[in-house]
C-alpha cells in the first residue's frame, strides 16, 4: 500500500447528512506529533493544572505544530488542497525536530496562550512553511503577515480572576524528540474530542 498520501473519510457521513456536509471546512496544515510526545506533553499538562489557571487545556490528540492555517473552505476545494501539500512535501526531506521549554502570549499577569517550544531543525521547518505557502498561494490562500512562529499550543484563556504563576516558564521541561516526516490537512470539528480531525497526511520527499 502506498502510504505517501494518505486520504481520511469521516465515517458515518449519510445522505441525510450530505447537505451539511457542503457548509466550508475550517482547515489547516500542520506537523503530526508522534504519540510518545502527546503523552509527554500531556503528563505535563496534568501537573501544571493545579499552578496554571486556564479555562481551556487542549486535548492531547489535538497537539501540532501549524505550518499554515487556510480557513474556511469549500470541500470541493479540498482535493486541489492535497495536490498542493503533496508537491511541497515532495521537495521535503525528513528533519528532526523536539519540544523543550514552554512559553505564553498575551499578557504576563493574564496570558491568551500556554505553549510548548519547538526545537531541533527550526529552519527546515520555516522551509517547509515557505513550500507550503508557496505551493497553495496560486489556490487563492494568501500567507500571514505576522512572522512564522512554531509552536504547539497547550491551553488557552487564562481563567477570570487567576494569577498566573510565571516561575514554571522557568523550570526547565524537554519532552524529546522525533523525526518529522510528514504533513497532515486537518479539519477543525467544532465540540469534539479531539476537535481536529485529519483529511490527508503526506508524506516527505515521495
Amino acid at each position: 500500500m502506498d502510504t505517501s498520501h494518505e486520504h481520511f473519510q469521516n465515517s458515518g457521513t449519510d445522505a441525510s447528512n450530505e447537505q451539511r456536509e457542503q457548509a466550508p471546512w475550517r482547515l489547516f496544515a500542520a506537523v503530526p506529533l508522534p504519540a510518545e510526545i502527546k503523552q509527554r506533553l500531556d503528563a505535563w499538562c496534568r501537573e501544571q493544572r493545579g499552578r496554571l489557571k486556564f479555562q481551556k487545556w487542549v486535548f492531547p490528540e489535538d497537539y501540532h505544530i501549524t505550518v499554515q492555517f487556510l480557513g474556511d473552505v469549500a470541500p470541493p476545494a479540498v482535493p486541489g488542497i492535497e495536490q498542493a501539500l503533496h508537491a511541497a512535501a515532495a521537495a521535503t526531506a525528513p528533519f528532526e525536530l523536539g519540544l523543550s521549554g514552554t512559553g505564553i502570549f498575551g499578557r504576563p499577569e493574564s496570558p491568551r496562550v500556554l505553549w510548548a517550544a519547538v526545537t531541533g531543525e527550526r529552519d527546515k521547518l520555516a522551509h517547509l512553511h515557505e513550500t507550503v505557502v508557496s505551493a497553495l498561494e496560486p489556490l487563492g490562500f494568501v500567507p500571514e503577515q505576522r512572522p512564522y512562529s512554531p509552536h504547539v499550543t497547550l491551553a488557552r484563556k487564562s481563567a477570570h480572576g487567576a494569577s498566573f504563576d510565571g516561575s514554571i516558564l522557568d523550570q526547565p521541561s524537554d519532552f524529546g524528540v522525533w523525526q518529522a516526516d510528514s504533513v497532515v490537512l486537518y479539519r477543525t470539528r467544532m465540540g469534539r474530542q479531539p476537535m481536529y480531525e485529519a483529511v490527508a497526511q503526506v508524506r516527505f520527499g515521495i
